[in-house]
């Protein structure tokens, strides 16, 4: 389940407990996602703030699957 369905389904819980598990979830979800974010920032594999890197490395990226098959 996505991020954007945990907080739907949490406005559609009926019980405490069901929307207490489905906000940890949602919290889980989210740690997980800026783990992985900063992950690839450190690695160089993602630049959210320069979209013209971020492109050029895109087009390498794509260049090389490509280049696999």
């Amino acid at each position: 389940m996505n991020n954007r369905n945990y907080a739907m389904a949490i406005t559609e819980s009926v019980t405490p407990e069901i929307k207490q598990t489905l906000n940890r979830y949602l919290e889980e979800a989210i740690l997980m996602h800026e783990q992985i974010i900063a992950y690839m920032m450190e690695q160089a594999l993602y630049h959210p703030w320069n979209v013209n890197e971020q492109f050029l490395l895109d087009v390498k990226n794509a260049e090389t699957a490509l280049k696999l098959t």
